[in-house]
Formats: C-alpha cells, sequence, structure tokens
C-alpha cells in the first residue's frame, strides 16, 4: 500500500475458522460459487449481491458460516467491511427463508436442515461516508448510480468457511454505458449481453485481488515489452483524461521494466485511477493500494497535470513494483491469508520498504531524477524515520502490526524500510565488487519461490544469507529483527558520500519536504507535529510540538479551511506583527512575534571531494553515473 502523505497540496487536502460446533462442508472443486451483482438497479446508494454456493451435498451441515472480510492484504489495518452489509437472507431451493445469525460484524451463520440454496444482501459503500470510520480510500468502495462503481470486490463478496479455495464465478450486470476495468479473467466462451459481464476468480485471494472499477470509458493502453498496461480514470469533471496520463506513465513503466530486467511476473497490468472532486460526501484518503496485476488509485481531480502525473510516477512506480514481492516472494502468511483472523508476516521492511527502495532507486538508474533530487529523497526519508521509534525491532512491529504501539509506527516501513534495502543494497554491491546489488537478491528469491510458492516466515533470513553474504544476515540480525538503530553514514562512506548543511528558505508551516501540521478528523484541530525541528519563523514564536494551532490574527483555524494556512501567509509582509493562539494541556497560550521569511537548516548528502576509485566504482554501480 502506498498511503504516504503526498507532497504538501495533497496533505491538505487529506485533512479533510469460527465457532468449533461447525461441521465441515463437502467442497465442489468441478462447480464454482456463483455470486451476482446488479449495478443496474440500486436502491438508496446499495447494491444487491445474490450468492449461490453451489455445495455438493444434499444433506446440509448444522451451520454454514458466511465471512466478509474484517481486514485485507496490503493495508494493515482492521477495517471490519462486514458493517457495510444490510439486510442479509438465506433460502433452500424452494424459495423458503432459512434462519440467519449475525455472529459479528463480519459473520453470519445460517442454522438449518434444509440444503442451502442462495443468500442474498444488499450492500452500502464506503466512499460516501468517510468522515464515519478510516478505510483507506483505494481500499473502498463506490457506489454512484450510472456513472461509477469501485469494486473492490472484498467489499462486496465474502467466502463460506472451509470453502476460500473454491472457484468462483461471478456475473455483473451493469449500465450498459459503462464498462469495466480489471485484471479478473473474463469470460469469453460464454455469450454475455452489453450489460452483463462474466469473470472467473480461481479462489477468494484471487477474486479480492482484482478490483474492477465501471465508468464511462475512459481507457488507454500500451505495451510494456510482453505487459500489456491498460490505464482507466473516473474523473467527475472531465479536468483530466487516460491520454493525458498516459505518456508519463509509459515512461516511467518502460524504465521500471529495464530496471527489472528478466522479472516478468505479469502479462496484464491495470492502473485504475479514481479521481476525486472532494466534496463532503467523496473519497478523501489519497494514494493506492497494490494488487499483483494492478493498482487503484484515488487522487484529487483538482491537480494540475505535471503535479499528477509527478504523483503518479511516485505512486504506481511504488504499487508496480509489488510484482517482485509480494507478487513473487511472499510467505505463507499472505499466500494463505486469514481474512477474519489474521496472521501477520515479519518482513514488511521487504514487503514495503524494498518496493519502495526500488520505487526511488530505479528513476536514478534510468535517468528519470538527477542524483542530488535522489540523495535529496534519501535524506527525506531519514527524516521521516526520525519520527518512529528507532529501536523497535521491525520484524517483531511488522507481526504485530495490528495492535500498539507497532501500529502507529506502520508509515516507518516505507521511511526506514526504504533504508533497510538501501544499506542491504550497498552491502552487497560492495561485497560484489558493484557486481551485484538487492535487485539481483529479489530475482533470486524469486527463482526459488515464485508466485505459487510461499516460504515458512521464519526461514526467509537464513535463505538471504545463503542467496547473498553473511555480513547481509548479521546487518539484518543487528538491525530488522535486532534493535540497534543503523548509521547510515557508515554505508555512505562505502560509496564515498558525507553530508553537508546548508540554510534553506521553507514554507510557513512545512520544511522543504514535508509539512509541521496535521489534523484530527476526530476533533476538527489542526495539530503541530511532535518531534519535529520546525523553521525559524515557527522556533521563534515559540511553537511546540503537540501545539493545537487555534488562530492567528484573530482567524480561527480547523481542518475545514486547513489549506489557507498555506493560502494566507502569501499576504503577510517581513516585520508584520503576528499573534498565533494554540492550546496546551496547561490551557491557551497566545504566542506574539514578527513575521519574517522563514528558513531552515538543510542536509545535502554529496560525494566527498577525496572519493576514492574504489568508492567512486561502488557510487557508479549504485546510481549509474
Amino acid at each position: 500500500m502506498y498511503s504516504k502523505i503526498i507532497a504538501l497540496f495533497a496533505f491538505i487536502i487529506i485533512l479533510q475458522s469460527c465457532g468449533s460446533s461447525q461441521k465441515a462442508l463437502n467442497t465442489s472443486k468441478t462447480k464454482p460459487i456463483a455470486a451476482t451483482m446488479d449495478l443496474i438497479h440500486v436502491v438508496d446508494d446499495k447494491v444487491k449481491v445474490t450468492i449461490r454456493p453451489h455445495f455438493s451435498t444434499k444433506t446440509p451441515s448444522e451451520t454454514i458460516t458466511y465471512h466478509i472480510p474484517k481486514i485485507v492484504p496490503g493495508t494493515y489495518s482492521v477495517d471490519n467491511y462486514g458493517k457495510y452489509i444490510e439486510d442479509l437472507k438465506a433460502y433452500d431451493a424452494e424459495g423458503n427463508t432459512l434462519p440467519v445469525t449475525k455472529a459479528n460484524s463480519n459473520t453470519w451463520t445460517i442454522t438449518t436442515t434444509k440444503p442451502l440454496d442462495n443468500i442474498t444482501y444488499l450492500v452500502n459503500d464506503t466512499f460516501d461516508i468517510e468522515s464515519e470510520h478510516d478505510i483507506f480510500s483505494p481500499s473502498g468502495t463506490n457506489i454512484l448510480k450510472d456513472q461509477n462503481f469501485v469494486l473492490n470486490l472484498h467489499g462486496f463478496l465474502g467466502y463460506f468457511k472451509g470453502h476460500k479455495e473454491r472457484p468462483y464465478r461471478i456475473k455483473i450486470m451493469h449500465p450498459e454505458k459503462l464498462k469495466g476495468v480489471t485484471s479478473l479473467k473474463k469470460l469469453q466462451e460464454e455469450t454475455p449481453t452489453p450489460t452483463v459481464d462474466l469473470f472467473a476468480a480461481s479462489r477468494y485471494a484471487d477474486l479480492t485481488d482484482n478490483p474492477i472499477m465501471y465508468s464511462k470509458p475512459d481507457i488507454s493502453s500500451f505495451k510494456l515489452h510482453d505487459i500489456l498496461v491498460t490505464i482507466s480514470v473516473y474523473s467527475p469533471n472531465g479536468t483530466h483524461t487516460a491520454a493525458s496520463i498516459k505518456p508519463a506513465m509509459e515512461k516511467m513503466m518502460n524504465a521500471q521494466k529495464n530496471f527489472l530486467g528478466t522479472i516478468n511476473a505479469t502479462k496484464t497490468y491495470n492502473i485504475i485511477l479514481y479521481l476525486s472532486d472532494m466534496s463532503p460526501e467523496n473519497a478523501q484518503g489519497f494514494g493506492a493500494l497494490e494488487h499483483n496485476t494492478s493498482t487503484v488509485v484515488v487522487l484529487p481531480e483538482v491537480m494540475e497535470l505535471d503535479r499528477l502525473n509527478q504523483t503518479m510516477v511516485d505512486v504506481v512506480s511504488h504499487e508496480f513494483f509489488h510484482i517482485v514481492t509480494p507478487l513473487s516472494i511472499h510467505s505463507k502468511e499472505i499466500h494463505y491469508f486469514d481474512y477474519n483472523t489474521p496472521k501477520m508476516s515479519q518482513h514488511l521492511w521487504m514487503y514495503e520498504g524494498t518496493t519502495e527502495y526500488f520505487a526511488q532507486l530505479f528513476q536514478i538508474q534510468q535517468k528519470l531524477i538527477t542524483p542530488e533530487a535522489f540523495f535529496e529523497r534519501i535524506i527525506k526519508k531519514i527524516d521521516g524515520a526520525k519520527r518512529f521509534d528507532d529501536t523497535m525491532s521491525f520484524t517483531t512491529m511488522s507481526k504485530n502490526i495490528l495492535e500498539e504501539p507497532y501500529k502507529s509506527n506502520y508509515i516507518n516501513v516505507y521511511e526506514k524500510g526504504t533504508l533497510i534495502s538501501m544499506c542491504i543494497d550497498l552491502l552487497i554491491r560492495e561485497k560484489s565488487a558493484g557486481e551485484n546489488g538487492i535487485l539481483d537478491l529479489m530475482k533470486a528469491l524469486s527463482e526459488k519461490y515464485g508466485n505459487s510458492k510461499p516460504f515458512d516466515d521464519n526461514e526467509l533470513i537464513t535463505t538471504i544469507t545463503k542467496l547473498s553474504y553473511p555480513e547481509v544476515g548479521a546487518f539484518i540480525e543487528k538491525h530488522v529483527i535486532g534493535t540497534t538503530p543503523i548509521n547510515y553514514q557508515e554505508f555512505w562512506d562505502r560509496v564515498g558520500l558525507i553530508k553537508e548543511k546548508t540554510i534553506i528558505s521553507t514554507p510557513y508551516f512545512a520544511s522543504d519536504t514535508q509539512p509541521y501540521i496535521t489534523g484530527s478528523k476526530e476533533n476538527n484541530q489542526i495539530l503541530f507535529i511532535p518531534g519535529m525541528e520546525y523553521n525559524s519563523f515557527l522556533t521563534d514564536l515559540g511553537i511546540q510540538g503537540g501545539d493545537i494551532l487555534i488562530s492567528i490574527n484573530d482567524k480561527k483555524y480547523t481542518l475545514q479551511n486547513a489549506y489557507d494556512l498555506f493560502e494566507d501567509p502569501k499576504k503577510w509582509t517581513d516585520g508584520d506583527p503576528i499573534s498565533v493562539v494554540v492550546q496546551r494541556s496547561e490551557g491557551s497560550i497566545t504566542l506574539k512575534g514578527k513575521v519574517q521569511t522563514p528558513t531552515s537548516e538543510k542536509i545535502v548528502l554529496k560525494p566527498n571531494p577525496s572519493i576514492t576509485p574504489k568508492q567512486q566504482q561502488l557510487l557508479k554501480s549504485w546510481i549509474g553515473e
């Protein structure tokens, strides 16, 4: 998942196996579970779903259990999608209702002495009530009759206990003017009408791994060597099109494929882009959620094209690299994911950290960015990691990521997780005299495992050590499994880099790379992020981490007008008086001072003027210069 803050502008927009008494059901390996979704007759913003399990036995079980996921892969968040299911009913073959009990938010039990023929229920979407929940928009659902349907299928279709490995056949009835884009296998041998699509999934995990978006066709595609890439865009006001985004995507993804070389885990890849008009009843959580052969991206429609393209490059490049891990390299916890009693893997440092590292590394190696820009991104990762516990074991955090205090450190998988992969990369390059790097390690792991052979969670580090060097294993034991913070300068010394301080101008409420403020949906407040080194303006005013902003020069600020904090200062003049009211534990405090051009100290990473030939050679192997 890629959910980090997307630049300052997007940041401000963002502010805005159960009961033991159950008997096993006989399965049919030949007849799929049949699901029907009606996108035509939408009533009260709800979609009707019908499920026919086609159990092979004529003698029903005492209890049949149906689950909607509590959590789905890639989100690392308990979201309880069953909360959006209403009026679930069960029927026998004669149309008689069967007793149904809702056991919890995501589970229904059907107790019967007659064979179950089908169940029906209504599904609410999540986009239009985002103020009421914390579901990340790209993993959510949208039902906008006759206009748009974002079908993350885990929000619509569930599974029967004991039948997760059964195949599915999905029938979707849709308005004729809307076209669905997905990587889900489409059944061509049958002849659907212009308003019916038929899809097949090999098992429930395949179904949930392939989102669908129905909208008025705005589609563009291109060939990426032997991979067909399709872009589908929903822009409610027609601000952006798939054609306008295609050139940047094609350039970026061709560079990614060149970077990956022989790694080729898919023949198709779909980019589903939903652009929000940012109205209160629309998606507000911007970023993307990865899938093996597609990604769902949600971004604000008001972004300028250049900014949208750069954001898409950053976001989609990360998601596309997930074809390496976890598609080709993943643990049994992921392969046999438990949607309602999840067991998490230890290796988020690889699934997310290595993926994010590749998303940065390929841009410098393929000359999409300058060395200075690449080094600046590395420093930004270090600054971002400072907000989290640097002594927390990454494997322990990963295994327990759904619980505190580990949950609060999740975003660090994109910060320190990236840096862990950088260090492993530099270690391998040093030991191999620049011949190999972490990409070669991932290729070796991909060849050993592949998408259908998961690894044992506890054996991965041993395997990595065997496929690379003892020093790599020792690093992981000390800094990933262990709790010792990393001294990054030790690794930069290998490639002849040094740090240098410089003074730069910054925005009033942000550094040059990240905001100083965040928000709380619960109380509609703006908070100064603790643990940050603020610019000269805020420091001289006396702003402290944890301060809640109340007003500036008598103008009150909340999440509703948070964007004004980046517009109002344009009217300020150096030397003008300023009065800022903040809330602290001891009460309301008024801070007075004068407007001044904000400056801050910036760390720059650059080659050492005394770099040695060996360091120069390793640096060249790393960044391609």
